[in-house]
């Protein structure tokens, strides 16, 4: 009986020192203060958390409020018909695309910097009527480029293992790579030939295009890399003209006017009163506005 005790008794001793070596391993602390089950996790724990991302992303700017809307005018010959026609969208409407660069700084913020490009639409505009002696017809088009840097910052609203819902903001700033408007008119006459004129506003010098962004959208998983998102994005941006090259066309003749725009001067004609040939104008500058609100999606690519 004392035997089958003893045997009992170390059986037990040697079943706790097991257990309690076990313990001591599982919770054995290393030098970066993570345990040993920790250390053992595979690598991909570290992809998933990836602190850098890189974004392309298109845009389609859908409305533009607070723009100034152009419009075509027509005049019959003898001055006695004026009609005009108003466009439905101002500059800011159209495509844009991009590519983003950014960084993960908490669970709740992201900072980046985008670059992106408003290839535009044409804002076209075709009026016509017919005064009994002739037909009349006129096609305004005006288009506008501009490729935008934008500094930003996003705020994660609600965050889920498998998406998340941001706004983000951000500056703008744009240079004007193309801006103008062309206009093409035609005068048919009952009885004659038909005459064509046309002319193009071309501003070759713009001052930079500055303004905001706000944009709200959702970001989903697809991959262990790779997320998707989508998004409403807000832009508002302005800018001046500086420097006009406009080119007046008639059946006989092809004129060539410049005009510089300046914050503080004398109004210049672009013509000389005196020898009625075409000079260097002067007029006050004026703001132009590119606002837009688009719908985005894009690709984030986490490594």
């Amino acid at each position: 009986m004392n035997r089958f005790f003893v045997l009992l008794l170390g059986l037990l001793v040697r079943v706790t020192i097991g257990q309690a070596q076990s313990t001591l391993a599982i919770n054995t602390v290393n030098p970066s203060g993570q345990s040993a089950t920790t250390v053992a996790v595979p690598h991909k724990a570290k992809a998933t958390e990836a602190p850098f991302y890189v974004k392309v992303y298109g845009l389609y700017g859908l409305i533009t409020p607070g723009v100034q809307i152009s419009h075509s005018e027509l005049q019959s010959s003898d001055g006695s018909v004026f009609t005009f026609k108003t466009a439905t969208k101002g500059l800011g409407a159209g495509p844009r695309a991009g590519i983003g660069l950014g960084v993960i700084v908490s669970d709740f913020i992201n900072l980046g910097i985008d670059a992106d490009i408003l290839f535009g639409s044409d804002l076209k505009i075709v009026n016509s009527y017919t005064d009994g002696k002739a037909t009349y017809g006129n096609t305004e088009t005006s288009t506008l480029k501009v490729v935008s840097v934008i500094p930003n910052i996003t705020f994660k609203a609600l965050s889920r293992p498998a998406y998340y819902i941001y706004n983000r903001l951000g500056l703008v700033g744009g240079v004007v790579l193309d801006y103008k408007t062309v206009s093409n008119s035609l005068e048919a006459p009952t009885v004659g030939v038909s005459t064509t004129y046309g002319s193009t506003s071309n501003y070759t010098k713009n001052s930079l295009a500055l303004g905001y962004q706000a944009a709200l959208g959702i970001q989903f998983r697809l991959s262990q890399a790779i997320r998707g998102f989508v998004e409403l994005v807000a832009y508002n941006q302005t800018f001046k003209p500086e420097r006009l090259e406009f080119t007046s066309k008639t059946p006989t003749s092809t004129q060539v006017t410049v005009t510089e725009y300046k914050d503080q001067g004398v109004e210049i004609p672009t013509t000389n009163p005196t020898t009625r040939k075409p000079q260097t104008g002067q007029l006050a500058s004026f703001t132009v506005p590119m606002n837009s609100i688009s719908v985005g999606a894009g690709l984030a690519f986490r490594f």
